[in-house]
């Protein structure tokens, strides 16, 4: 259940009974209620099996329908801004109960009880707005807490049970139980502790009025306004001289003890229905955690499950994840603090938690809404700032999510583990831990900081041995922070420009609608394939292909297949723009930043090949073939007209490293000699002398033929590419590599050192496994030769744009220029640049990419510059530096 869940129950009023849990009060006292109590590996569980037979008693007896489990989460914001010292004396919570709420966590878990808590808010305040909920439901309310401060909240739909003594027996308050216990209705309990204080909340009250003095108070006057309004009341002139002058220091322990109903949640019905969990769920919980005296209830399973906790990565853990007092605050930022005078750190993040460890085998976690206290916040500062070797797990998203200043991290053991199995993205350090230290994370999240740094170790030694530190050390981990840095600084969108693209795609998307059901005869949900596939198929009699499990296919392979029929043209023109409308066009305007920036996230760990992706959103996949498509660009604006837009892109990038790796000498003397490559290649399998000129059929032939053998491209996909027959694409393909005969070589060489060593290579020593090349499949064998003929293109590609991407960074940093790195799309950087530096931020980005690697043969970066990316034109630096001398 989140914060803004919604479900509306369809019970009749009055049939559902809904059991709110203040969690932390129960934990509480269970732990000072029971012994000692470790299983026999050391594990404290005296809280955790307390609060277990606790909530099973109670849900036993009193049989409800929904259960919840509210938990605090932090510091209230509130409370604290009236009454700073709220809370303050309280002890620090013993490092033995703090331990065992991710047990709880667990246990709620395995009882189907979802759990509810907002950050900076205290359970108090969750468990009064669902009740509201529930009762405006008309339904009744059981709220179980460990004290009396939730009484406020009784009324003719809701009581409150208590614990009093030990952990069974309770208390329970309906509105005539609160009168007969404090002589006071329960709206009025809030001023009652507001005149005689609390002191396990640090609340002072007025100075020698009790309970009895304070419930006489409010019966006087009626409620704490009146009597602050009207001194007299109190009744004595002892009483009205304190009331006179405590009067506003009891109103403000009144507004603090005040529980708020209005919280920004909403009661899902449905996730909070309770059914009793499984015999086998429970005997394994049970099992794993030595609940003897639970477990001898249950009937065994008839294969008991073996407890995996001897796999667990094992060390002394201490988790500060249910910390809601000062004190615990203070000691958090003091462990904090002692861990950012250590050299070698390791902080990871796990669900909301924020995990640190100084050293093997030990780690301790907090929540991240911790930072928002001044101390912690500085604390974790000095870790991030100071610390030389950090380790970073995920070292980009822990600088978004966090919002941390940009620094490179001394290990990411995500980015290190990839390099290794790059089949893998290992988001969650627990994939890492269970590949590489053969270990499962236990459910304590300090464990995520100690398996980090353990893989630090183990990660970098084998990138070592494979030759592939290099590549880790220089090119994925110094990336990983400037990729941080662009996914926070966004690009500039222009909605004006968007409203009038949205305007022509919804013109033209009802243009298509009407001319395909023209065409087909009638009208039809386009966006059902059964529908279209009665259409084109079983009505209108098209060539029929292949079928699936609900009819016919209809996907964009047997559109294309059929292309030759106006209607399955017009039908991948109308999936076209409503994909550029439903993707890009109505969403953009929907995820801009308050300065009207969009921002995707890079992902580094996505793809086997070594490219970045991109998503939230994915701008990596906007069309371009289309004038539409194409247009999308022109919302990508520069953000002022003192700025501009500079687009640098490597051209014909894999082409010149096939040159390169195969040194196949033809292709390197065209591109020596800058010709066009497709030109080029299109004399040589034509045989067109160097005077007679190369038609544009020819040249796209040649086009297709140059990328589609670098793709491992048969014969026959040549054939259907090119629309000619089998036979000619075969001579065609043979030309090819008789007048390149390296690049014949290269592929043949390249397959057969896969097959014995399983992986194919990148320039820098990037690995991508392929296991497949000695499947006995044709199928999978074919496919996987096509992979490795490609890889180490695609992939040097990668690694030279990365390499690129990390020394601009540093250049442009260096030099002071005023240059933002916004995006990089394929063999694309686009930068944000101020016009004044224009002119040495282009050269710097030209010299940069041009040189990041040195091949034996030249690489070229085209730049453009403009307001916009759709109308960036070509900026060609040497000649604005000519025209700028000739003027001087």
């Amino acid at each position: 259940m989140g914060e803004e869940t919604t479900m509306q129950l369809g019970a009749p009023p009055g049939t559902s009974r809904l059991m709110l849990l203040d969690t932390y009060g129960l934990v509480y006292r269970a732990f000072f209620a029971l012994p000692a109590l470790t299983t026999t590996r050391g594990v404290p569980i005296n809280a955790a099996y307390g609060f277990t037979m606790m909530v099973t008693k109670i849900i036993n007896d009193e049989k409800p329908t929904h259960v919840i489990a509210a938990f605090d989460r932090g510091i209230p914001k509130a409370r604290v801004a009236l009454y700073k010292d709220y809370k303050a004396q309280r002890q620090e919570t013993p490092d033995e109960l703090r331990s065992q709420f991710a047990l709880v966590r667990k246990i709620l878990a395995t009882y189907g009880i979802p759990i509810v808590e907002i950050d900076n808010e205290e359970a108090d305040d969750v468990i009064a707005t669902l009740a509201r909920q529930a009762e405006d439901a008309q339904q009744q309310v059981l709220v179980v807490t460990g004290d009396l401060d939730l009484l406020q909240v009784v009324d003719d739909r809701t009581t409150v049970l208590t614990t009093r003594r030990g952990i069974t027996e309770l208390g329970r308050y309906d509105e005539a139980a609160v009168r007969e216990r404090f002589d006071l209705a329960p709206r009025q309990l809030p001023d009652y502790r507001g005149l005689k204080g609390d002191p396990s909340d640090n609340l002072p009250g007025i100075p020698g009025v009790g309970e009895k003095t304070a419930i006489k108070l409010i019966k006087n006057a009626g409620s704490l306004d009146a009597l602050i309004a009207q001194p007299a009341l109190a009744g004595t002139p002892k009483l009205e001289a304190l009331i006179r002058e405590f009067g506003e220091q009891a109103r403000v322990c009144r507004d603090v003890s005040l529980v708020k109903r209005d919280l920004p949640l909403t009661l899902d019905w449905e996730s909070a229905a309770y059914a009793a969990p499984a015999n086998d769920a429970l005997y394994a919980l049970y099992r794993e955690l030595e609940f003897k005296t639970l477990l001898a209830r249950l009937e065994p399973p008839e294969a008991p499950p073996p407890i995996a906790s001897d796999e667990q990565l094992a060390g002394a853990y201490e988790s500060y994840t249910a910390i809601t007092d000062p004190p615990d605050f203070a000691k958090l930022a003091a462990l904090i603090d002692d861990a950012a005078a250590r050299e070698r750190v390791a902080v990871a993040m796990r669900g909301d938690a924020v995990a640190i460890s100084v050293d093997d085998g030990r780690g301790f976690a907090f929540l991240r809404s911790a930072l928002e206290v001044d101390a912690v916040a500085g604390a974790f500062a000095h870790v991030w700032e100071r610390v030389p070797h950090l380790i970073a797990y995920d070292v980009k998203s822990e600088i978004g999510a966090l919002a941390l200043p940009l620094r490179f991290a001394g290990d990411d053991p995500m980015l290190a583990a990839h390099l290794l199995n790059p089949s893998r993205t290992f988001a969650d350090v627990g994939q890492a831990a269970g590949e590489f230290l053969d270990r499962v994370l236990p459910d304590e999240p300090a464990s995520a900081a100690d398996a980090a740094g353990r893989l630090a170790h183990t990660t970098r030694a084998e990138l070592e041995r494979r030759g592939q530190h290099a590549l880790y050390a220089d090119v994925e981990l110094p990336l990983a922070t400037v990729l941080a840095g662009m996914e926070r600084a966004g690009v500039a969108l222009d909605l004006a420009t968007l409203r009038e693209l949205a305007v022509q795609v919804d013109a033209d998307v009802a243009r298509l609608q009407h001319e395909i059901y023209d065409l087909a005869g009638e009208e039809f949900n386009l966006g059902s394939p059964q529908q279209l596939g009665r259409i084109l198929f079983d009505k209108l009699n098209l060539p029929a292909g292949k079928r699936n499990k609900t009819g016919w296919s209809t996907d964009d392979a047997e559109l294309q297949r059929l292309r030759g029929f106006p209607i399955a043209q017009k039908i991948q023109e109308y999936r076209e723009v409503s994909k550029l409308k439903n993707t890009y066009i109505d969403v953009f305007p929907t995820l801009l930043d308050a300065r009207g920036r969009l921002h995707t996230v890079f992902r580094q760990t996505a793809t086997a090949t070594g490219r970045l992706s991109s998503t939230n959103p994915n701008l990596q996949n906007i069309p371009v073939r289309s004038d539409l498509g194409r247009l999308i660009r022109k919302a990508f604006v520069a953000p002022s007209p003192d700025r501009v837009l500079l687009a640098a892109d490597y051209s014909q990038i894999e082409l010149r490293l096939m040159a390169h790796l195969s040194g196949d000498e033809a292709m390197r003397t065209a591109f020596h000699e800058h010709q066009d490559i497709h030109d080029f290649t299109a004399r040589r399998i034509f045989d067109i002398g160097p005077f007679a000129e190369v038609d544009p059929n020819q040249r796209r032939m040649a086009k297709a033929v140059n990328f589609g053998l670098l793709y491992g491209m048969s014969d026959f996909g040549l054939a259907q590419r090119l629309e000619i027959d089998r036979a000619a694409a075969k001579q065609m393909s043979q030309a090819y590599f008789d007048r390149f005969p390296g690049v014949r070589g290269f592929i043949d060489r390249s397959l057969e050192e896969a097959r014995e060593r399983g992986y194919v290579q990148t320039i820098l020593g990037r690995r991508r496994y392929m296991p497949d090349l000695r499947a006995k499949n044709y199928a999978l064998r074919a496919a996987a030769e096509r992979e490795a003929t490609n890889a180490p293109l695609q992939g040097s590609a990668a690694d030279l744009m990365k390499l690129a991407m990390v020394r601009l960074d540093r250049r442009l940093a260096a030099e002071r220029l005023d240059a933002v790195m916004l995006l990089q799309i394929h063999d694309e950087l686009i930068f944000e640049v101020a016009r004044t530096d224009l002119d040495a931020v282009a050269r710097v980005v030209k010299h940069e990419m041009e040189h990041a690697l040195e091949l034996s043969v030249p690489i070229e970066a085209t730049l453009k510059s403009g307001a916009n990316w759709y109308d960036v034109a070509s900026f060609d630096v040497e000649a604005d530096e000519l025209e700028a001398a000739a003027s001087a």
